[in-house]
């Protein structure tokens, strides 16, 4: 993109305001030909209009005289699908035809903040959920505006008319309008405060497979990424980092490559110094050679043996202990329940066993396919982003802060990421961006890191050990206290909901999981004070917990003598659309079909982010050799926006979490991370990936997340199988860490590697 004012979206825009009830309050405007629609709160701009005269910002929805409906998509596409399924939503409820709508990248104003969560950002798998019901009353209301517009000029009543395919129709007449014809008009009109949305049964767009509007682009290459962005005159920044994770840069030397080809600036940024040249290879060439001075970090000296050892003796530590109460996941706003320790003691102390089980995973890093970019041109007086982002407020507010301009100075341009995972969450990269563009002010200046970098300075999902204590009566558990120690995310970023007293959701939520009825359940957490940079990871809290929660029921399932199936089938009472979900799964995957010795199925179970996901993997083991045959998968999500999408997030989220079970591991020697790049941080290759089967189940309820639902139950599925196959017991992630080795089943064994939902 070499022309600054594509970057604008669109022409001629303001604002739609939701009220505080949650009713959305719909302004159409004629302006310079275009009609626009709005919704969320007011922008936060107090100018309104570029050089060429038009409005900077929208919040959603323009309709031109051409015929073209531009929606602008609110949250940031990482791959999981929003580009597409948020203007469908309001299209559907439009009656647009999708031929005619043009999805719009966002930018950062408060126009897009969520009215659910007060933040306008991309995580926790909610952008559907949060945005569904806003957008569908824009289309109904901007629907009924065009109606009447259409009535009132041929002089009928607006109940004879209907619309389709972006047009206004009455059938006694014949006559047709089209909406570019009749924006103009409806523009002057009222708004209606409460418009008549569809019934389900009356979408087109919703819930169908259609074209993917991104598509063409990414096969075309026309897609522009964070990495692709082009203006005229702009340089390009590389990065001199510390060796050790987390460390600090004390001094250096400009003048040691001031005279090296295409050198323009030398400057410290946060965490580093950016060599900023005319282009990246002499910028990355130059910072190589740069001669820096490194201060200790908070970080040196951990190995992770060490680190390891601690983690384990911290289970030990009952004075530090901190408990996390019972939050009811079903219920969302109900208060915590504090649980009750005394009583699950006297549960352990009258069982007729106790399980005593420790597991642990590694520190983890993200390992997005694009690396940490941005780019930034700072003036006097203004600031400009273009950044693959995905908390755009948070970052417009560090730009702001770090220029010490007023907000409504700076404008966060928000492309399209080659990934995110939670690590463009943070806006460590977009800082450095900024503070480098402002060394050559009035240049836009791209600042890309390497892949070791991405690799080395990530903000990881932190390591984890934990002890469960199982207390076994009869057929049933009778208590259970699980107790995590590991670094917690939330102090670590000094989150401002971090309460005294409590332990760290990120590091402690579903620890036990609360769907499970049995009683005397209690968890707590050590925190260790690592000072290693941590952040959130696809799955947040469930990608560790599910692994030790599930693996633990079907350690106590064994030991009870009970199907592992059976016996969380029989602790679901009270949620039978989760134990719908697992008996799915059991019944797609012929979970009690014999299997040949040395073959086994496992079962896990995870909900999170209002979705549901059971999964069964079936595996061999031949002393160290591993084959993994088959992943079955059944999911609901409430109400699909799309299908197809909902499996390409479950296949994605499954071999993610596959890639990070079988190898996924970071190590520290002395503060630095050992592993650099996809060699030594391998993820699954396609000749790797097992047969996965999907079965996605036919739901009412509100759209939930996808994008990190099928991530969690891997895992202890796959340990579960392979105990089932071989009576080896995984407790400790990576596999490779186990002494297994990834081996391809026969070629016979493979059928087709992705199956859909069963009509």
């Amino acid at each position: 993109m070499s022309d600054r004012r594509s970057w604008q979206h669109g022409t001629r825009r303001t604002f739609l305001k939701a009220g505080a009830a949650g009713v959305f309050m719909l302004a159409l405007r004629a302006e310079g030909g275009i009609a626009t629609a709005y919704a969320g709160a007011e922008s936060d701009r107090t100018d309104s209009s570029d050089a060429a005269g038009d409005a900077r910002f929208s919040a959603f929805l323009e309709i031109s005289t051409d015929g073209e409906i531009r929606i602008t998509t609110p949250t940031s596409e990482l791959g999981q699908g929003v580009f597409s399924n948020l203007p469908r939503i309001l299209a559907d409820e439009l009656d647009a035809d999708w031929a005619d709508v043009v999805p719009v990248m966002p930018y950062a104003d408060a126009a897009f903040v969520s009215p659910i969560t007060g933040r306008h950002r991309t995580a926790n798998s909610e952008s559907v959920a949060i945005y569904y019901e806003q957008l569908r009353g824009i289309g109904a209301a901007a629907r009924e505006m065009l109606v009447f517009a259409a009535a009132t000029h041929w002089g009928v009543p607006a109940a004879e008319c209907h619309t389709t395919n972006s047009r206004v129709r009455h059938a006694g007449t014949g006559r047709e309008a089209t909406y570019a014809s009749l924006a103009l008009a409806a523009a002057e009109l009222p708004v209606p405060e409460e418009p008549r949305r569809k019934r389900p049964e009356q979408f087109t767009l919703i819930g169908r497979t259609i074209e993917r509007k991104d598509v063409a682009g990414k096969v075309t290459g026309q897609t522009v990424f964070g990495i692709d962005v082009r203006l005229p005159n702009m340089l390009f920044a590389a990065l001199r980092m510390p060796p050790t994770a987390g460390g600090e840069i004390s001094g250096f030397d400009a003048e040691s490559i001031r005279n090296m080809p295409g050198v323009v600036a030398v400057t410290a940024v946060d965490g580093g110094v950016a060599v900023i040249a005319d282009n990246f290879w002499r910028a990355r060439r130059a910072a190589e050679a740069l001669s820096v001075e490194f201060s200790p970090a908070s970080a040196s000296g951990l190995d992770s043996a060490t680190m390891r050892e601690s983690l384990h003796a911290a289970l030990d530590d009952d004075a530090a202990a901190v408990p996390f109460p019972e939050i009811d996941t079903q219920n969302v706003g109900s208060p915590p329940r504090p649980l009750d320790r005394s009583e699950m003691e006297q549960a352990m102390a009258a069982a007729r066993q106790v399980l005593t089980l420790d597991y642990e995973v590694p520190y983890l890093a993200h390992l997005t396919m694009e690396p940490m970019v941005c780019t930034a041109q700072v003036t006097d007086e203004t600031c400009e982003l273009w950044v693959p982002s995905q908390q755009p407020d948070r970052g417009r507010e560090a730009a702001a802060s770090i220029t010490g301009l007023p907000l409504h100075a700076v404008r966060l341009n928000i492309t399209q990421a080659g990934g995110g995972f939670g690590r463009k969450w943070e806006v460590d990269f977009l800082r450095q961006s900024v503070q480098a563009a402002a060394a050559v002010k009035g240049r836009p200046v791209q600042l890309l890191w390497t892949r070791e970098q991405d690799v080395q300075h990530d903000f990881y999902r932190p390591a984890f050990a934990t002890r469960t204590r199982i207390a076994l009566s009869d057929d049933r558990i009778a208590g259970m206290h699980s107790r995590i120690s590991g670094q917690s995310i939330w102090r670590f970023q000094a989150h401002p909901r971090l309460i005294p007293g409590m332990a760290d959701p990120t590091s402690a939520a579903l620890l036990i999981y609360d769907i499970y009825d049995f009683p005397n359940k209690y968890i707590d957490s050590v925190e260790i004070p690592w000072r290693i940079p941590v952040g959130l990871w696809r799955s947040v809290t469930l990608s560790q917990n599910s692994f030790f929660a599930e693996c633990a029921i079907d350690e106590a399932a064994v030991a009870l003598g009970r199907d592992p199936y059976a016996l969380r089938r029989d602790m679901l009472h009270a949620h039978p659309r989760i134990r719908h979900v697992l008996e799915t799964v059991a019944e797609r995957a012929g979970w009690h079909a014999p299997l040949p010795p040395g073959r086994g199925r496992g079962i896990a179970l995870s909900h999170g982010f209002g979705s549901i996901c059971a999964q069964v993997v079936e595996v061999s083991v031949n002393e160290d050799q591993l084959a993994i045959h088959r992943i079955t998968c059944a999911f609901d999500c409430g109400r699909k926006i799309d299908p197809d999408m909902v499996l390409a997030q479950m296949q994605g989220g499954i071999i993610y979490g596959l890639s990070a079970a079988l190898r996924g591991e970071i190590n520290f020697r002395n503060g630095a991370v050992i592993e650099s790049n996809f060699h030594d941080q391998p993820v699954l290759r396609f000749h790797e990936t097992p047969d996965i089967v999907i079965e996605l189940i036919e739901s009412d309820a509100p759209p939930g997340g996808a994008g990190e639902a099928s991530v969690p139950a891997v895992a202890p599925a796959l340990a579960n199988a392979i105990f089932a196959a071989s009576g080896k017991r995984i407790r400790r992630l990576p596999l490779a860490a186990s002494g297994l080795r990834l081996a391809q089943p026969a070629r016979e064994q493979r059928g087709e590697r992705v199956v859909g939902a069963r009509p």
